[in-house]
């Protein structure tokens, strides 16, 4: 049994280094960077939710005056 620990150790030392993942300790690779939108991320979503809504409301008004003009 120690020496499957042992190669299955050394396996994922070779696979750490060749591919960037995290590894069942929940430690990042060195070689993985953190991604750098995640700061960014609510505020972008914020805002286009807010560009959505207000285009939906535009669309809403514009609505409301063609339905005016037609029936009035």
């Amino acid at each position: 049994m120690n020496s499957l620990v042992l190669r299955k150790t050394a396996l994922d030392r070779d696979l750490a280094a060749k591919y960037p993942f995290a590894s069942a300790t929940g430690r990042l690779s060195q070689q993985q960077k953190p991604a750098r939108l995640r700061r960014k991320g609510p505020v972008l979503w914020t805002a286009l939710a807010s560009l959505v809504l207000a285009a939906d409301f535009l669309l809403a008004y514009l609505a409301w005056l063609a339905v005016d003009f037609l029936m009035g």
